[in-house]
């Protein structure tokens, strides 16, 4: 206890012992503690977010202590069958994602696991204890194979580059396997197998080395989740709950540096309406990864204005899904999707100037573009512009009451305002089911819109079922 304290950068450290202070020497007296005591320090370290991180442990915390946290043990005192079996248990629990216990046996204990273990077959006893040289062997290999998938790029020297040139060797990294969702997922499924191992092996020196080499890819993991579609995103999911705690904190990955760091631009102004912006895409070198991250931009203003607004922006969202279906079975190259790209932003800043003209805000904006679907229920769009208008207006008292959405009897109430308002406006030119309707798709709508209005911070989710599709590279 006291060695390990001695060493920099120490884990926090107790020691759990029984005790009784009237016939135990002083030098033990701190570690004497009571029941109560013990319970409290139990539940902190059963918790991987608390102190202490490491105990040394005599004759307790054996028989009913269980800490799925705990991945590594070190033996040094004499055990066998039962007591064994329960001790290596102790980090051999299922916890998130932990790969698996770390067994370090300073006296020789693994003939007596073996035996203890002899009741059951071979295979659950080489699941249950694997020699830490064959993790080595399989951390060599798994290494090597994520190595060669980068075969030609010079990022061994990352840690010592200038964020311009760090950037620049992340996104021709990234580029390399970008344009083949195959080479992406292989990518993920060996990486997170890769830091699985290194989890295992972690003590050794034989991870030590290549742990830069690690934080390199991982940055690299970054920007495949970060960029690619739902199912990469579920791959990652699937294999990894991010190990980091169980690691080092020192392998903790840096952000990937983003393209704007190759456009000159600390803070850039995302505009996708920017001709300059757009044009730096046009003429980057890594043209698959400027092909990804022209989409996520503007998939996500897409996303952003559908919710509010899905009768003017359909349209272009069902745009941008089938040029990335066929980018994905390759009937579009990395340069030709861009240009597509900015069309579809070029469409879209053609389609917010024109709602502008209108004088319109953006929520009587999507009632007006509503209506203009049942155009020939008005007598011209000057009048379905004051209808939308006035939409808004009746909306207004009743949805500043909280929950408005939830109290049935006020959403009767602005049923019937809109109804009217409706039944004013077109005079005839519909039968009162057709009405009925068009005034249901308007209260469906107002609880979208009002809803994303009561809560910006959350996410923009609510907006009909059209919506829904994931937009991004990659079969959906």
């Amino acid at each position: 206890y006291e060695e390990i304290k001695k060493e920099p950068n120490a884990p926090s450290l107790v020691v759990v012992m029984s005790g009784n202070k009237q016939r135990d020497p002083k030098e033990y007296w701190p570690h004497i503690r009571t029941k109560h005591e013990l319970e409290e320090l139990a539940d902190n370290f059963k918790n991987p977010e608390t102190d202490p991180q490491m105990a040394i442990v005599v004759e307790m915390w054996l028989t009913g202590f269980d800490a799925p946290c705990l991945h590594t043990m070190y033996f040094d005192q004499p055990m066998k069958e039962h007591s064994l079996v329960q001790a290596i248990a102790r980090v051999n629990r299922v916890f998130k994602d932990k790969p698996g216990g770390l067994i370090v046996d300073y006296i020789g204990i693994v003939d007596n696991l073996r035996k203890s273990l002899a009741v059951y077959t071979f295979d659950t006893i080489r699941r249950t204890l694997l020699n830490v040289d064959e993790v080595i062997a399989q951390l060599r290999e798994k290494y090597d194979l994520v190595s060669s998938l980068f075969y030609g790029i010079d990022y061994k020297r990352w840690k010592s580059l200038a964020p311009e040139q760090l950037s620049r060797v992340t996104t021709m990294t990234y580029d390399k396997i970008s344009g083949d969702e195959e080479l992406k997922k292989k990518f993920v499924r060996n990486f997170v197998a890769l830091k699985k191992l290194y989890a295992l092996a972690s003590p050794r020196p034989e991870a030590y080395e290549i742990k830069d080499d690690i934080r390199f890819f991982e940055m690299i993991k970054k920007m495949v989740v970060k960029y690619s579609t739902a199912r990469i995103r579920e791959i990652n999911r699937e294999l990894e709950y991010e190990i980091s705690h169980l690691i080092s904190k020192s392998i903790t990955a840096e952000e990937p540096l983003d393209v704007f760091a190759l456009m000159g631009k600390e803070k850039p102004d995302i505009s996708i309406f920017d001709e300059k912006f757009l044009a730096q895409f046009r003429d980057m070198k890594y043209k698959n990864y400027a092909a990804e991250l022209l989409a996520k931009i503007i998939k996500d203003q897409l996303v952003v204005k559908m919710n509010v607004n899905p009768f003017r922006y359909r349209s272009l969202y069902e745009m941008l899904k089938e040029i990335i279906d066929k980018y994905n079975i390759k009937l579009l190259n990395a340069a030709e999707i861009i240009d597509e790209l900015m069309n579809i932003a070029n469409e879209m800043k053609k389609k917010v100037e024109s709602g502008k003209r209108l004088k319109l805000t953006e929520a009587e904006l999507a009632f007006y573009d509503l209506l203009s679907s049942r155009g020939k229920f008005f007598e011209n769009y000057e009048q379905i512009q004051e209808v939308a208008r006035k939409i808004i207006e009746e909306l207004g008292p009743y949805t500043k009451v909280a929950d408005w959405n939830r109290k049935e009897y006020l959403k009767a109430k602005i049923r019937a305002a809109v109804k009217k308002v409706l039944m004013k406006a077109i005079d005839g030119r519909a039968s009162y089911a057709e009405i009925e309707k068009l005034s249901v798709n308007v209260m469906t709508h107002a609880e979208i819109i009002y809803a994303l209005q009561e809560d910006r911070s959350a996410p923009m989710l609510g907006a009909p079922s059209f919506v829904t599709a994931e937009t991004g590279f990659g079969a959906p």
